[in-house]
């Protein structure tokens, strides 16, 4: 009874934000079930198959692609919004479901494992992000292990070409891994196992103490991040029963086409050294806008900037603005590309002609407002 109470205030919370503030209401109601009752995700989580979902980059696209394939199987609740902190979680299993699949932030997986008990966790990748929140990658790798070895019960499925998450896997009871021929990590230089160097042979790493993606349950042709994460997804559907699906990858990347005064514009979401790296690589025109701000969601320390190689960006055009708009141009300027620096996306694209097709890298928090605006 207490805790259908404090549902049906969250749910009240929740009305109000969407009423009064016009929010999507999605973490409201969870954070104020979480205040309310406390082992909300517990009792929230049982009688109900849950899947989680992972890792620095493609959290929110992969999610969603696991949920059409699940659906299939039963009824599937999820945060549709992306909220991935625990008061997303509490959110999402307010409704009433056969399945939860469930976004979930790096840091908050711990506790989510440790409270909803999920049949299956896919890991995606661990890589450098918001370094005031995450600071080193390892910090993150370790609670994963944690996590994963005090879960017996459940299937741990990732991408074991990035150490961090075949660190994981080795200590789970229950592991399936997923390798695509391998590729280089920028912080796998040390096994973060033993604290040994790696020994890489060309893509792939081994370590004395057994650590290896060479060695994985199921083997793919190497791709783009958004065709793993499509074959993750479709891994751990088959897993739990479900029947693989055809994914559109462009819908992965999270992009957009827009259009400015006759100039085409496709946006794309950029948060960190790996997501730039694969949006870089996308960059076939000559004409580019780069945005980057430092909000909290954004990573505040802007110091990834100089993990990034922007060599694809040579004899572009190149106009940069954002809050750190600075910042990213003289990046480009040690790295000998010149940027026009412009006050606001408004005056970026706007020197570019109609006709113009112009690929925009946005950070997180101005992809969110072009998009919605």
């Amino acid at each position: 009874m207490r805790l259908k109470i404090a549902i049906l205030i969250a749910k009240s919370a929740g009305a109000l934000s969407r009423i009064l503030l016009r929010k999507s209401g999605e973490t409201i109601p969870g954070r104020v079930l979480l205040i309310i009752y406390p082992n909300a995700i517990t009792e929230l989580a049982k009688n109900r198959k849950i899947i989680c979902v992972s890792g620095t980059n493609g959290k929110t696209s992969t999610t969603k692609a696991l949920v059409t394939i699940i659906s299939k199987l039963g009824s599937v609740t999820t945060s549709p919004t992306g909220s991935n902190l625990d008061r997303g979680v509490a959110t999402a299993l307010m409704r009433k479901s056969d399945y939860a699949v469930l976004e979930v932030d790096e840091l908050h997986l711990s506790r989510v494992i440790n409270e909803a008990k999920p049949a299956l966790v896919l890991l995606l990748n661990l890589t450098r992000d918001q370094l005031h929140r995450m600071h080193e990658v390892k910090r993150v790798a370790e609670r994963w292990a944690t996590s994963a070895k005090s879960a017996p019960n459940t299937l741990f499925v990732g991408d074991v070409d990035d150490p961090f998450v075949a660190l994981a896997l080795s200590a789970a009871t229950q592991s399936h891994s997923v390798s695509f021929g391998g590729r280089k990590h920028l912080d796998g230089a040390v096994c973060p196992s033993c604290g040994k160097y790696l020994k890489w042979s060309k893509n792939n790493f081994k370590c004395s103490c057994g650590l290896t993606n060479t060695s994985p349950d199921e083997l793919f042709e190497s791709g783009t991040a958004a065709m793993r994460n499509a074959t993750l997804a479709n891994v751990a559907g088959k897993l739990l029963g479900g029947k693989a699906i055809a994914i559109d990858e462009k819908s992965l990347e999270r992009s957009v086409d827009r259009e400015y005064k006759g100039v085409k514009a496709n946006l794309r979401l950029t948060k960190n050294p790996a997501s730039w790296g694969e949006a870089l690589n996308s960059v076939v025109g000559d004409d580019v806008v780069l945005i980057v701000n430092s909000r909290e969601v954004d990573g505040i320390d802007t110091s990834w900037l100089w993990d990034v190689s922007f060599a694809q960006l040579q004899g572009k055009r190149v106009v940069v603005c954002g809050e750190r708009g600075l910042d990213i141009a003289y990046r480009l300027h040690v790295e000998g590309i010149e940027a026009e620096v412009t006050s606001n996306f408004a005056d970026a694209i706007s020197k570019f002609l109609s006709g113009s097709n112009v690929h925009v890298l946005a950070a997180y928090t101005a992809f969110h407002e072009l998009v919605n605006s």
